[in-house]
């Protein structure tokens, strides 16, 4: 009834992103591979989460899954994990990982990041987050490519992993693997089953809590406003936000404007959101809004902006929270 992690360890890829319902067994299925591989070839694992202060409770990180190991003696030494009194782990926070980079770690095969999608709240994506992935695993992998398995809940398809790799759900499957990645959306049926006959899947039913958390749809994307521009719509702007270049069309007849990837190379008013993003030819948003910015935030106001895919609604919400 829970995730087989044997399926997508089969198409042997090196980065491996596997995204789905609550409490399928993902962080559960990865553990158990750490510890049987570590029994099993004494191979270690690198356990990583964003923030040092997602590390406090790694104390019960065995808790859930050493009943299937009676025979085997578990402990957690702060930041390090051990069986039968051997190191098999070690946990890092992605945010301070470069204070690691002079330390060995010769006898690591897999790194496992759990929870690599944030919900929105208190917590953000780092700057240059996949930069930091990579030099961490540069540092743990060195030249021996281990194995990396990413781990989260269906929140969003647009975080800054699959906008660095330029990676897509798989259609009309649950996994798709190309360039040595992998994604799988866990599907389950009897989880999904046995959820909904709980007494809290009935309180839920329904609701869009009960679609992310059973159904395996992601909680924060929605088709709400998801529309392709028309053939009439007029290329007015282009705004660029972390390396990303978003054109804005309007169709002046409909009177709707249209985000889009789509763009005029030839139009030369192209704003640069941040600093990072400002390049020959862009100008940089400082002091009031031009004219274009609040004619973008006035669309969106009235509810009269639309956004080619889910990617790009989720740049402009980006965009609109820093300008808005």
């Amino acid at each position: 009834m829970y995730w087989d992690i044997s399926r997508p360890l089969s198409y042997n890829c090196l980065f491996n992103f596997i995204l789905g319902a609550r409490g399928v067994g993902k962080s559960y299925g990865a553990k158990r591979w750490a510890i049987r591989d570590f029994l099993k070839t004494g191979k270690q694992f690198v356990y990583v989460r964003r923030y040092k202060e997602e590390l406090k409770k790694i104390d019960k990180f065995f808790d859930d899954v050493a009943h299937e190991f009676e025979e085997h003696e578990f402990k957690v030494n702060k930041p390090n994990f051990y069986i039968d009194g051997e190191l098999a782990g070690t946990a890092m926070a992605l945010s301070v990982s470069k204070i690691e980079k002079s330390t060995p770690f010769p006898n690591v095969n897999k790194i496992i990041f759990d929870e690599f999608i944030i919900d929105k709240g208190a917590i953000r994506y780092l700057p240059d987050e996949v930069t930091n992935f990579l030099e961490l695993y540069s540092t743990v992998g060195r030249d021996r490519d281990p194995t990396a398995l990413f781990l989260s809940n269906a929140l969003s398809t647009y975080n800054p992993y699959f906008v660095y790799f330029d990676l897509s759900l798989p259609y009309k499957t649950d996994i798709v693997a190309k360039n040595d990645i992998l994604i799988q959306m866990v599907q389950d049926s009897e989880y999904e089953e046995h959820m909904k006959a709980t007494r809290f899947g009935k309180i839920i039913e329904g609701t869009d809590y009960a679609n992310y958390a059973i159904n395996n749809q992601f909680l924060r994307d929605n088709s709400n406003f998801i529309q392709k521009k028309t053939v009439n719509a007029k290329h007015e702007f282009a705004m660029i936000y972390k390396g990303e270049t978003v054109g804005i069309w309007v169709d002046y007849k409909e009177g709707y404007a249209y985000a889009s990837l789509d763009t005029d190379p030839a139009c030369k008013l192209v704003y640069a959101i941040t600093h990072d993003d400002h390049t020959p030819n862009t100008m940089i948003l400082q002091g009031r809004r031009s004219m274009f910015i609040e004619q973008f935030i006035t669309y969106y106001k009235y509810g009269l902006l639309r956004y080619e895919n889910q990617k790009v609604k989720n740049i402009c919400r980006e965009i609109i929270k820093l300008t808005f």
